[in-house]
Protein backbone atom coordinates (compact mmCIF):
# COMPACT_ATOMS: atom_id res chain seq x y z
CA UNK A 1 0.00 0.00 0.00
CA UNK A 2 2.49 2.94 -1.29
CA UNK A 3 -0.36 5.10 -0.25
CA UNK A 4 -0.57 4.27 3.71
CA UNK A 5 2.22 6.22 5.33
CA UNK A 6 0.94 6.26 8.90
CA UNK A 7 -1.27 5.06 11.46
CA UNK A 8 -4.24 7.33 10.94
CA UNK A 9 -4.26 7.04 6.91
CA UNK A 10 -3.82 2.81 7.51
CA UNK A 11 -7.00 3.02 10.10
CA UNK A 12 -8.81 5.14 7.75
CA UNK A 13 -8.21 2.31 5.10
CA UNK A 14 -9.42 -0.50 7.13
CA UNK A 15 -12.60 1.74 7.70
CA UNK A 16 -13.22 1.26 3.94
CA UNK A 17 -12.42 -2.08 3.55
CA UNK A 18 -15.22 -3.11 5.93
CA UNK A 19 -17.60 -0.47 4.84
CA UNK A 20 -16.98 -2.30 1.22
CA UNK A 21 -17.98 -5.75 3.22
CA UNK A 22 -21.59 -4.48 4.74
CA UNK A 23 -20.00 -3.53 8.09
CA UNK A 24 -21.54 -0.35 9.66
CA UNK A 25 -18.03 1.26 11.16
CA UNK A 26 -17.48 3.40 14.76
CA UNK A 27 -15.04 5.22 15.47
CA UNK A 28 -13.60 4.70 19.23
CA UNK A 29 -13.71 7.42 22.04
CA UNK A 30 -10.62 9.48 22.11
CA UNK A 31 -8.03 7.61 24.03
CA UNK A 32 -9.97 4.31 23.96
CA UNK A 33 -8.04 0.94 25.32
CA UNK A 34 -8.21 -2.01 23.99
CA UNK A 35 -10.06 -1.11 20.42
CA UNK A 36 -9.93 1.27 18.13
CA UNK A 37 -13.18 1.04 16.10
CA UNK A 38 -16.77 -0.78 16.44
CA UNK A 39 -17.97 -2.87 13.49
CA UNK A 40 -21.31 -4.33 13.48
CA UNK A 41 -23.01 -6.66 10.95
CA UNK A 42 -26.33 -8.58 11.92
CA UNK A 43 -25.96 -9.91 15.21
CA UNK A 44 -22.47 -9.35 15.19
CA UNK A 45 -20.96 -6.67 17.32
CA UNK A 46 -17.19 -6.32 16.99
CA UNK A 47 -14.27 -4.73 18.18
CA UNK A 48 -11.35 -3.96 15.57
CA UNK A 49 -7.59 -3.34 17.17
CA UNK A 50 -5.41 -1.43 14.30
CA UNK A 51 -2.06 -2.04 13.83
CA UNK A 52 0.31 -0.19 11.46
CA UNK A 53 3.72 -1.67 11.76
CA UNK A 54 6.57 -1.94 9.90
CA UNK A 55 7.27 -5.55 11.59
CA UNK A 56 5.06 -8.50 12.12
CA UNK A 57 2.64 -9.20 14.83
CA UNK A 58 4.22 -10.37 18.17
CA UNK A 59 2.37 -12.67 20.49
CA UNK A 60 2.08 -10.07 23.40
CA UNK A 61 -0.28 -7.86 20.81
CA UNK A 62 -2.59 -10.76 20.27
CA UNK A 63 -2.63 -11.56 24.35
CA UNK A 64 -3.43 -8.59 25.06
CA UNK A 65 -6.21 -8.11 22.77
CA UNK A 66 -7.39 -11.45 24.03
CA UNK A 67 -7.25 -10.57 27.87
CA UNK A 68 -9.19 -7.34 26.83
CA UNK A 69 -12.17 -9.36 24.59
CA UNK A 70 -12.48 -11.69 28.29
CA UNK A 71 -13.07 -8.56 30.41
CA UNK A 72 -16.88 -8.53 31.58
CA UNK A 73 -17.23 -5.04 30.44
CA UNK A 74 -16.09 -6.02 26.75
CA UNK A 75 -17.91 -9.02 26.81
CA UNK A 76 -21.02 -6.39 27.50
CA UNK A 77 -20.36 -4.60 24.44
CA UNK A 78 -18.56 -7.21 21.84
CA UNK A 79 -19.33 -10.64 20.59
CA UNK A 80 -16.06 -10.65 18.61
CA UNK A 81 -12.80 -9.06 18.03
CA UNK A 82 -10.64 -8.34 14.81
CA UNK A 83 -7.04 -8.10 14.77
CA UNK A 84 -5.77 -6.04 11.55
CA UNK A 85 -2.05 -5.29 10.65
CA UNK A 86 -0.22 -4.19 8.08
CA UNK A 87 2.59 -6.79 7.74
CA UNK A 88 1.82 -10.06 9.23
CA UNK A 89 2.35 -12.45 12.03
CA UNK A 90 5.14 -13.93 13.58
CA UNK A 91 5.65 -17.52 14.43
CA UNK A 92 4.79 -17.14 18.36
CA UNK A 93 1.81 -14.95 17.37
CA UNK A 94 0.85 -17.85 14.51
CA UNK A 95 1.55 -20.71 17.08
CA UNK A 96 -0.50 -18.84 19.25
CA UNK A 97 -3.15 -18.38 16.80
CA UNK A 98 -3.56 -21.70 16.00
CA UNK A 99 -3.88 -22.70 19.63
CA UNK A 100 -7.38 -20.72 19.98
CA UNK A 101 -10.33 -23.26 19.54
CA UNK A 102 -13.54 -22.57 17.85
CA UNK A 103 -14.98 -20.57 20.61
CA UNK A 104 -12.71 -17.37 20.70
CA UNK A 105 -13.73 -15.27 18.42
CA UNK A 106 -10.73 -13.06 17.64
CA UNK A 107 -9.95 -12.79 13.65
CA UNK A 108 -6.52 -11.81 12.73
CA UNK A 109 -5.63 -10.41 9.05
CA UNK A 110 -3.22 -8.72 6.98
CA UNK A 111 -5.02 -5.09 5.16
CA UNK A 112 -3.99 -5.54 1.18
CA UNK A 113 -4.50 -2.16 -0.81
CA UNK A 114 -7.98 -3.99 -1.76
CA UNK A 115 -9.04 -6.67 0.77
CA UNK A 116 -8.02 -8.60 4.04
CA UNK A 117 -5.73 -11.50 3.51
CA UNK A 118 -6.73 -13.55 6.88
CA UNK A 119 -5.13 -15.60 9.31
CA UNK A 120 -7.84 -16.36 10.85
CA UNK A 121 -11.18 -15.26 9.17
CA UNK A 122 -14.68 -15.27 9.66
CA UNK A 123 -15.91 -16.52 5.98
CA UNK A 124 -15.07 -12.75 4.58
CA UNK A 125 -17.30 -10.94 6.95
CA UNK A 126 -14.80 -8.72 9.06
CA UNK A 127 -14.42 -5.69 11.10
CA UNK A 128 -12.38 -2.65 11.54
CA UNK A 129 -11.95 1.18 11.21
CA UNK A 130 -11.82 4.70 11.27
CA UNK A 131 -10.34 7.30 12.60
CA UNK A 132 -11.48 10.14 14.86
CA UNK A 133 -10.18 13.78 12.84
CA UNK A 134 -10.32 15.45 16.24
CA UNK A 135 -6.72 13.85 17.89
CA UNK A 136 -4.05 15.28 16.55
CA UNK A 137 -0.89 12.15 15.77
CA UNK A 138 1.31 14.06 17.82
CA UNK A 139 -0.82 13.76 20.84
CA UNK A 140 -1.65 10.39 19.88
CA UNK A 141 2.03 9.70 19.71
CA UNK A 142 3.11 11.48 22.68
CA UNK A 143 5.76 9.37 23.98
CA UNK A 144 8.58 9.73 27.49
CA UNK A 145 11.64 8.25 25.66
CA UNK A 146 14.51 6.17 28.21
CA UNK A 147 17.87 5.17 27.09
CA UNK A 148 19.81 3.03 28.71
CA UNK A 149 23.87 3.30 27.81
CA UNK A 150 27.01 3.47 28.86
CA UNK A 151 30.04 3.42 26.85
CA UNK A 152 31.10 -0.02 28.23
CA UNK A 153 29.68 -3.58 27.74
CA UNK A 154 28.78 -6.21 30.34
CA UNK A 155 27.40 -3.62 32.79
CA UNK A 156 23.82 -5.23 32.16
CA UNK A 157 22.20 -2.78 30.15
CA UNK A 158 20.43 -5.58 28.29
CA UNK A 159 18.78 -6.88 31.98
CA UNK A 160 18.33 -2.95 33.37
CA UNK A 161 16.47 -2.17 29.82
CA UNK A 162 13.77 -5.20 30.00
CA UNK A 163 12.90 -5.45 33.78
CA UNK A 164 12.36 -1.62 33.73
CA UNK A 165 10.18 -2.22 31.10
CA UNK A 166 8.62 -4.89 32.80
CA UNK A 167 8.56 -2.51 36.12
CA UNK A 168 6.57 -0.14 34.27
CA UNK A 169 4.20 -2.78 32.90
CA UNK A 170 3.33 -3.61 36.45
CA UNK A 171 2.45 -0.20 37.12
CA UNK A 172 0.01 0.40 34.44
CA UNK A 173 1.85 1.38 31.06
CA UNK A 174 2.43 -0.51 27.81
CA UNK A 175 6.30 -0.58 26.92
CA UNK A 176 8.26 -0.51 23.49
CA UNK A 177 11.43 -1.88 23.87
CA UNK A 178 14.05 -1.10 21.03
CA UNK A 179 16.97 -3.12 20.84
CA UNK A 180 19.65 -0.90 18.99
CA UNK A 181 22.55 -2.94 20.29
CA UNK A 182 23.84 -5.84 17.19
CA UNK A 183 24.85 -8.33 19.51
CA UNK A 184 20.34 -8.02 19.81
CA UNK A 185 20.79 -9.90 23.11
CA UNK A 186 17.29 -8.15 24.10
CA UNK A 187 15.84 -9.99 21.56
CA UNK A 188 17.46 -13.28 22.26
CA UNK A 189 16.22 -12.55 25.80
CA UNK A 190 12.79 -11.57 25.38
CA UNK A 191 11.88 -12.35 22.07
CA UNK A 192 9.20 -10.78 20.51
CA UNK A 193 8.22 -9.02 23.91
CA UNK A 194 6.30 -10.23 27.15
CA UNK A 195 2.44 -9.97 28.26
CA UNK A 196 2.01 -8.85 31.67
CA UNK A 197 -0.80 -9.70 33.11
CA UNK A 198 -3.18 -7.91 35.70
CA UNK A 199 -5.79 -9.56 37.92
CA UNK A 200 -7.71 -6.71 38.25
CA UNK A 201 -8.01 -5.82 34.54
CA UNK A 202 -6.25 -5.73 31.29
CA UNK A 203 -2.47 -6.37 31.39
CA UNK A 204 0.32 -4.66 29.60
CA UNK A 205 2.22 -5.24 26.87
CA UNK A 206 6.87 -4.97 26.49
CA UNK A 207 6.79 -4.60 22.29
CA UNK A 208 10.32 -5.48 21.43
CA UNK A 209 11.63 -3.88 17.78
CA UNK A 210 14.67 -4.22 16.26
CA UNK A 211 16.41 -0.62 15.69
CA UNK A 212 15.69 -0.51 11.88
CA UNK A 213 12.56 -1.63 12.49
CA UNK A 214 11.11 1.39 15.09
CA UNK A 215 9.05 3.61 14.31
CA UNK A 216 6.68 5.49 16.68
CA UNK A 217 2.94 4.25 14.96
CA UNK A 218 4.03 0.65 15.50
CA UNK A 219 3.74 0.89 19.17
CA UNK A 220 1.06 3.33 19.09
CA UNK A 221 -0.22 2.10 22.39
CA UNK A 222 3.07 2.41 23.87
CA UNK A 223 3.39 5.60 25.95
CA UNK A 224 6.97 4.65 27.27
CA UNK A 225 9.69 3.77 24.58
CA UNK A 226 13.07 2.77 26.08
CA UNK A 227 15.91 1.79 24.31
CA UNK A 228 18.95 -0.94 24.90
CA UNK A 229 21.08 0.89 23.59
CA UNK A 230 24.62 -0.40 21.79
CA UNK A 231 28.07 0.70 23.80
CA UNK A 232 29.33 2.64 20.70
CA UNK A 233 27.02 5.62 20.73
CA UNK A 234 27.77 6.47 16.92
CA UNK A 235 26.04 2.84 15.97
CA UNK A 236 23.21 4.19 17.70
CA UNK A 237 20.33 6.20 15.55
CA UNK A 238 21.24 9.68 15.81
CA UNK A 239 17.49 11.14 16.21
CA UNK A 240 16.69 8.75 18.77
CA UNK A 241 19.65 9.70 21.36
CA UNK A 242 18.19 13.56 20.68
CA UNK A 243 14.65 12.37 21.67
CA UNK A 244 16.06 10.54 25.10
CA UNK A 245 14.28 12.69 27.87
CA UNK A 246 15.86 10.38 30.50
CA UNK A 247 19.06 7.95 30.62
CA UNK A 248 19.85 5.12 32.83
CA UNK A 249 23.53 4.02 33.46
CA UNK A 250 24.27 1.08 34.86
CA UNK A 251 27.60 0.46 36.42
CA UNK A 252 29.04 -1.69 39.58
CA UNK A 253 30.04 -0.54 43.56
CA UNK A 254 33.13 -2.04 44.21
CA UNK A 255 36.91 -0.77 44.28
CA UNK A 256 37.07 -1.75 40.64
CA UNK A 257 34.09 -0.73 39.33
CA UNK A 258 34.41 2.79 41.05
CA UNK A 259 37.90 3.27 39.37
CA UNK A 260 37.99 1.78 36.13
CA UNK A 261 33.93 2.46 35.82
CA UNK A 262 34.04 6.30 36.84
CA UNK A 263 36.06 7.55 33.52
CA UNK A 264 33.49 5.38 31.25
CA UNK A 265 30.49 7.02 32.78
CA UNK A 266 32.59 11.07 32.47
CA UNK A 267 32.79 9.95 29.07
CA UNK A 268 29.10 8.02 28.43
CA UNK A 269 28.16 11.68 30.12
CA UNK A 270 30.58 14.19 27.75
CA UNK A 271 29.64 11.68 24.36
CA UNK A 272 25.70 11.87 25.10
CA UNK A 273 25.70 15.91 25.81
CA UNK A 274 27.37 16.65 22.47
CA UNK A 275 23.65 15.13 21.44
CA UNK A 276 21.55 15.80 23.87
CA UNK A 277 21.87 18.46 26.15
CA UNK A 278 18.41 17.66 27.85
CA UNK A 279 18.06 14.25 29.04
CA UNK A 280 17.83 13.99 32.57
CA UNK A 281 21.17 11.41 33.02
CA UNK A 282 21.01 8.65 36.16
CA UNK A 283 23.84 6.63 37.38
CA UNK A 284 22.01 3.87 38.54
CA UNK A 285 24.13 0.93 40.60
CA UNK A 286 23.73 -2.67 39.16
CA UNK A 287 24.81 -5.76 40.55
CA UNK A 288 25.57 -4.61 44.38
CA UNK A 289 26.07 -7.50 46.85
CA UNK A 290 25.53 -6.65 50.46
CA UNK A 291 28.35 -5.82 52.72
CA UNK A 292 29.05 -4.63 55.98
CA UNK A 293 28.18 -1.16 56.95
CA UNK A 294 31.54 0.03 56.93
CA UNK A 295 32.99 -0.72 53.61
CA UNK A 296 29.79 0.39 51.98
CA UNK A 297 29.77 3.46 53.06
CA UNK A 298 33.43 4.17 52.40
CA UNK A 299 32.17 2.52 48.69
CA UNK A 300 29.10 4.72 48.37
CA UNK A 301 31.35 8.15 49.68
CA UNK A 302 33.67 7.05 46.54
CA UNK A 303 31.18 6.05 44.51
CA UNK A 304 29.32 9.72 44.99
CA UNK A 305 32.60 11.88 44.85
CA UNK A 306 33.84 10.53 41.26
CA UNK A 307 30.67 11.90 40.20
CA UNK A 308 30.61 14.97 41.83
CA UNK A 309 32.44 17.38 39.89
CA UNK A 310 29.82 16.31 36.54
CA UNK A 311 26.79 16.94 38.94
CA UNK A 312 28.41 20.33 39.72
CA UNK A 313 28.58 21.55 36.01
CA UNK A 314 25.47 19.57 35.30
CA UNK A 315 21.89 20.13 37.10
CA UNK A 316 20.52 17.20 34.91
CA UNK A 317 22.94 14.49 36.13
CA UNK A 318 22.01 12.43 38.99
CA UNK A 319 24.26 9.78 41.12
CA UNK A 320 21.85 7.78 42.59
CA UNK A 321 22.29 7.05 45.84
CA UNK A 322 22.36 3.08 46.04
CA UNK A 323 20.80 2.94 49.68
CA UNK A 324 17.79 4.61 47.73
CA UNK A 325 17.91 2.56 44.80
CA UNK A 326 20.00 -0.21 43.20
CA UNK A 327 19.82 -3.25 41.77
CA UNK A 328 20.97 -6.28 44.03
CA UNK A 329 22.68 -9.29 42.78
CA UNK A 330 21.02 -12.60 42.89
CA UNK A 331 20.42 -15.84 41.26
CA UNK A 332 17.23 -14.88 39.85
CA UNK A 333 19.21 -12.02 37.51
CA UNK A 334 22.52 -13.56 37.20
CA UNK A 335 20.31 -17.03 35.52
CA UNK A 336 17.60 -14.99 33.70
CA UNK A 337 17.51 -16.39 30.29
CA UNK A 338 18.67 -19.97 31.61
CA UNK A 339 14.83 -20.82 30.12
CA UNK A 340 15.72 -20.55 26.92
CA UNK A 341 18.25 -23.61 27.46
CA UNK A 342 16.00 -25.37 28.93
CA UNK A 343 14.08 -26.11 26.52
CA UNK A 344 15.01 -24.86 23.21
CA UNK A 345 12.37 -26.45 20.74
CA UNK A 346 9.91 -24.04 22.39
CA UNK A 347 11.04 -20.80 23.55
CA UNK A 348 9.47 -18.65 25.96
CA UNK A 349 9.39 -14.95 26.89
CA UNK A 350 10.06 -14.34 30.51
CA UNK A 351 11.54 -11.58 33.10
CA UNK A 352 13.15 -12.84 36.00
CA UNK A 353 10.06 -11.29 38.26
CA UNK A 354 9.08 -15.29 40.05
CA UNK A 355 8.36 -15.36 43.19
CA UNK A 356 10.73 -17.50 45.54
CA UNK A 357 9.96 -17.87 49.12
CA UNK A 358 7.46 -15.23 48.74
CA UNK A 359 9.80 -12.75 47.77
CA UNK A 360 11.29 -11.63 44.49
CA UNK A 361 14.26 -9.19 44.91
CA UNK A 362 14.69 -8.19 40.94
CA UNK A 363 10.88 -7.27 40.94
CA UNK A 364 11.23 -5.40 44.48
CA UNK A 365 14.85 -3.29 43.13
CA UNK A 366 13.33 -2.42 39.59
CA UNK A 367 9.69 -1.10 40.77
CA UNK A 368 11.93 0.59 43.72
CA UNK A 369 13.30 2.32 40.82
CA UNK A 370 10.07 2.72 38.67
CA UNK A 371 8.92 4.76 41.78
CA UNK A 372 11.86 6.47 41.54
CA UNK A 373 12.11 7.57 38.41
CA UNK A 374 7.97 8.50 38.32
CA UNK A 375 8.84 11.17 41.35
CA UNK A 376 11.12 12.15 38.77
CA UNK A 377 9.75 12.40 35.82
CA UNK A 378 6.98 13.07 33.27
CA UNK A 379 5.86 9.55 34.00
CA UNK A 380 2.71 10.66 35.96
CA UNK A 381 1.40 13.06 33.50
CA UNK A 382 1.24 10.52 30.81
CA UNK A 383 -0.36 8.01 32.97
CA UNK A 384 -3.45 10.76 33.28
CA UNK A 385 -3.67 11.56 29.91
CA UNK A 386 -3.54 7.45 28.94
Amino acid sequence: MTDISDFIHFEQHIAKLFTRLGWDVETAKPNQKGYDLVVKKGQHIGAVQVKWLNNNVSSPQLLKFSNFLDTSEAKQQFNCGFFITTKGFGGPARALIKSWGKDVRIFCGIATESQFKWERGLNGDNIDGQENDNISIENANKKLYFGVFTCKGGVGKTTVAAHLAGALALQGFDIALVDLDPEQNLQRLVGDGVYVPNPGGVGNTIEVFKGEDWHENSARNCKIVICDCSPALERNPRALIERFDYCIIPTTLNPLGINKHGKVIKDTVKELRNINQNAHLFVLVNQFKKINVNRFNLLKRNFLNTYQEISQTDDKFHCIDPEEVCIRSSDLLYYWGIHLLEDPHNPRSELAFKLVGGRCYPRDDFINLADYIERKTKIENLRNSS
